[in-house]
This record gives C-alpha cells, structure tokens and sequence, in this order.
C-alpha cells in the first residue's frame, strides 16, 4: 500500500469524520462519499463544511493569525498563561506554525467534490458556482502551506530550497488510492494558485455574504497572492477590481473602532464566519483569549478611562500582547491606536492589549475572523504600484487614503518612491496589525526578525515551519525543510 499525506490519517479522518462533518446528511450511520456525493443535498453539505476546516485552532481559529504574530516583532509574550506562546514569541526552533494535515483534509474534501460535480445533478450554472467557490477555498489552502512550509517566490535561497509543498488535485476516497506525492516547486505552487484563482475569478457567485467565497474574494486573494509572487502587474489589476466589485466598504475615522465591534467587519471580502457556540474554541485555545483577558466588548467599553476599583476577574489569558516600540509607531491622534487597551489583572500583571477580537458576536471565544478586508487590497494596490514604479499619483493616493482616515494627515505630492514605500510598509504594519500579517510580510520581503528575545536572521532554519515527522516517515518523496 502506498501512503502519502500522513499515511493513514488523511484516509482515516476522512471516513471518521464523513458522518458527521464531511457528509452531514441522512441517514447518518449508513452513507458513504460516493453515494452522498451524487446528490444535491449532499453535495451542498460537502460544500458547507469545507469551510469549516479553515475555523480550526491551526488555522484561522487562532494560530494563522495569533502564533503568526508572536513569531514576529509586533508583540511580546506575557508569562501568564500557562507558558503558552512563550517557546512561539522567541522562536524556539520545531515552535511553529502548523495545520499540514488540516490544510491537505480540507484540500481533499474540495478535490472530491470537485471529481464528483460533473456527474452530478445541478445545472451547468450550477455547477460553475459550486467549482468556482471551490477553488478558492483550494487556491487560500495552498496560499497558506506555501507561505508556512515553503519560501517566497522572489527571495528563494537556492542552497536552503527544498521546494514547495505537495500539489494533490485528485480526491481520495479509499486507501488504496493514496499516492506518494513530492514537494512540487515554490514556481509549479503558484503557477497552480493562478489557474485555481483565474476559474474562481470567471465562476464564483458575484453576490454572496462575506462567509461564502465570491468572484469579489477570488479577486482579493489573486491580487494578494501576485503581491508575494511580486507579480505587480496582477497585484494592481486584481486589487482594482476587487475595490470596484462592490463587497465590502472602506469605514471612515468615525466608524473606524465601531467597525471592530462589529460581528461582521465592513470592510471583509472574505472572512471565517463563526456561529454557533459548539464552535468556540473556549478560553485555552481561542484567538480571544491569546489576546485579551477581557471577555466582551462591552467590557472594554465599561472599562473606558476611569478604570474601576478592584478590577472585574479577567476572563483570557491576553499572552500576546503588542510591544511597546510597536505602540509608539502610532502618531498622536491615529484612530487605531483605541484598539490598544489597558486589559485586566492576570497573574499579577496589567498591561496593553489588543481588541480587535473580543467577544464580538456575543458569545465569548467566538469572534468572525476578517481574512481579506478593503484596507489590505487598498495597501496591497499602493505597495505594487510603488515598488513597480507604476503610477506614483495613485500609490501616494491610496497610501493616504488609508493615513486621512486614520486621522493623520496627507504625504505630500512632492514625496519620493523611496518615501513611499517606507511609508506603505509602516501603514501595512499599523492597519493589519495583530491580523497575522506581520511575519508573513517580513518573510515575503527576505527581511530579519529583530525583536528583544533574539534575532532570526532571514534564511534561518526557524524561517520556515518543519513539515511533520510522520509526513517524512510516511513519504519517501518528501524532503524536509534544511535544517530541521
């Protein structure tokens, strides 16, 4: 028998969890893939709960965004928590980002739906939908391993490349149909992102809530994707017409903190959407939690300035927290700079927090997570177009776009390139910050990590994540990060 993909586990958990997860329809105990995957019901369950696998702890349920942030500069590890984040915050190397099994699970899933629909009952309209919603969900998956496992596609270096990740396109259903796959390289990844990106762009939903992936997400993730690609040509056009598509709005100085009190951020073109309390990952394992001691937004509101005497009992464990040089990048009057508060006392200890997510939906340990909003395509545009040397009028536009509405004011039309990208990057760092962004940016751009806890120097082995251990036992084919 052939294995690849975590020998059995992929097969495995896939038929573990086909009653109640991948196939959630009736009669539960009894079907199976290939008799739930010929049926409109079915199908559409499938399609339902692809997304969820993007809500696990590994991925955007916390550690994309959280374990993200404390590998990089932006933040400081509080010990009172546990020790949690403590070994991630100072780069202790095998402490990573992970989820390999979880991204391939849910690429399966999508590859066996997509085997199935052309035999399936829906219409050709359909059809296209239901494929075009797919293959960005497939195309984000991909995104995401590459940027963990593997190097960027401009700043490779060629002694310590071992590839990319492993391109699965066919769905597997039973064992015997598991292949040994080797890492294909970082150019074959991409090149495989854009034919995904391009079908979702021509067959997504143009309509849709946030949660769904529409032709508006399939747009924003190309443009995001081509940025790291430093394909600037496809970053401008696909970030354009992603702003011009309608899903999502730019929220002014006024609603700007409002907006991340909300259950739902304005400005996502795509987001994970987390709605039932079965789904909260509880006070040891949510994104919440690693950022905030305090449970609710009206919390945070309560407390305010006159901070009452004794304190309420803190709720999370609030161990990733900003540090004070990040703090201080703010200038006097910056809107964003509200989302930074005092929190509650844990262990002894009170300090600055971030509040981007905090109780937001009501429920406590369960906030919606934006993973492309207005603000970033705006950046994303102003970056390309600066470093391109395109149209200096537009990039110095939309840079200050995102400065006016911050409340700071306008960089003017006499500013050189070199000004403009150190202050694009400096916006980048200010808007998304504490949204997972940071250490994928530093590593896009072969830039070192300088934080207090100790350097890691670009190219260093804790650069990239390992790939599981039993992910190399299982699979002759697969070659380990240098280094691990």
């Amino acid at each position: 028998m052939k294995h690849t993909l975590g020998i059995l586990t992929l097969t495995v958990g896939l038929f573990m969890a086909s009653c109640s997860n991948l196939l959630d329809v009736q009669p539960r105990q009894s079907i199976d893939s290939g008799v739930a995957l010929t049926t409109r019901e079915g199908i559409n369950a499938a399609v339902t709960n692809v997304y969820t696998y993007q809500k696990d702890i590994t991925l955007y349920g916390r550690d994309l965004i959280a374990i993200a942030e404390a590998l990089g500069d932006e933040s400081r590890i509080i010990n009172r928590a546990g020790g949690r984040f403590i070994n991630e915050g100072q780069n202790v190397i095998n402490s990573h980002l992970l989820g390999w099994n979880i991204y391939y699970l849910g690429i399966n899933n999508i590859n066996l739906i997509l085997d199935a629909l052309p035999s399936s009952p829906f219409n050709e309209a359909e059809r296209e939908r239901i494929e075009g919603e797919l293959k960005f969900l497939r195309a984000l998956n991909y995104h995401n391993l590459a940027r963990v496992f593997a190097y960027d596609p401009k700043v490779r270096i060629s002694s310590l490349d071992r590839g990319g990740v492993p391109l699965v396109l066919k769905g597997v259903s039973t064992p015997e149909q598991i292949e040994n796959h080797p890492r294909a390289s970082v150019d074959e990844v991409y090149a495989q992102i854009y034919k995904d990106l391009t079908d979702a762009v021509a067959k997504a939903p143009t309509t849709g809530a946030p949660s769904r992936a529409t032709r508006a997400a399939a747009m924003a993730l190309f443009a995001r994707v081509a940025l790291y690609n430093e394909d600037f040509t496809n970053a401008i056009k696909y970030a354009t017409d992603a702003l011009n598509a309608g899903v999502g709005r730019f929220v002014g100085n006024t609603d700007y903190v409002a907006a991340w009190r909300s259950n739902s951020h304005p400005e996502s073109v795509f987001e994970i959407l987390f709605q039932t309390r079965q789904e909260s990952l509880g006070v040891n394992n949510s994104l919440q939690s690693a950022y905030t001691t305090m449970e609710s937004v009206a919390q945070v509101n309560s407390l305010g300035a006159l901070r009452p005497t004794p304190l309420p009992t803190a709720n999370g464990w609030g161990a990733v927290v900003p540090t004070t040089a990040f703090l201080g990048l703010h200038q006097t009057g910056d809107v964003r700079r509200q989302l930074y508060q005092l929190g509650l006392n844990r262990s002894g200890s009170i300090v600055e927090e971030c509040t981007k997510f905090v109780g937001k939906s009501g429920v406590i340990y369960m906030d919606n997570v934006p993973v492309i909003r207005i603000s970033e395509l705006i950046l994303i545009r102003a970056e390309a177009l600066a470093r391109s040397n395109g149209d200096q009028v537009q990039a110095l536009a939309d840079v200050n776009r995102i400065r006016t509405r911050a409340g700071l004011t306008a960089l003017p039309a006499t500013t050189t390139n070199a000004q403009l990208q150190t202050e694009i990057e400096l916006q980048r760092r200010l808007e998304l910050a504490f949204e997972g962004h940071r250490w994928f940016d530093l590593k896009r751009r072969g830039r070192d990590v300088v934080k207090s806890t100790g350097n890691v120097p670009y190219g260093d082995t804790r650069t990239l994540a390992p790939i599981p251990v039993r992910e190399i036992q299982a699979n002759n084919k697969l070659v380990q990060n240098a280094g691990y």
